[in-house]
């Protein structure tokens, strides 16, 4: 036995774990989140959430079912079907106060 030490034994590194890369999302799935949240936005606007947000629905539906990133196409349909709700309430609230204030004028 000399006096020089042994060298340690070196154990290869384990490999990193390889990275899945991200898909970008299909354009059917980018302008149904498009289309949802506009549609959202301004489905506060008498008759501008329907116009929006039937289309927003069906790319949200298409998306859906044909979109490489499923998710975005869900949010887009959820957030259309809002819009067309919020839209629908809010449509009848306005004729509503339409046809009060025409039966409340003189004449």
């Amino acid at each position: 036995m000399t006096g020089k030490p042994t060298p340690a034994r070196r154990t290869p590194a384990a490999p990193a774990p390889a990275r899945v890369p991200r898909v970008p999302a299909d354009k059917l799935a980018l302008w149904a989140m498009i289309v949802g949240v506009v549609a959202f936005l301004g489905g506060w606007l008498p008759v501008l959430g329907l116009i929006l947000g039937v289309p927003g629905v069906v790319l949200g539906l298409l998306a859906k079912r044909r979109s490489n990133r499923p998710e975005l196409g869900l949010t887009g349909l959820i957030l259309s079907i809002m819009a067309v709700l919020t839209n629908i309430v809010i449509d009848v609230i306005v004729i509503v106060l339409i046809v009060t204030q025409a039966n409340s004028l003189p004449g």
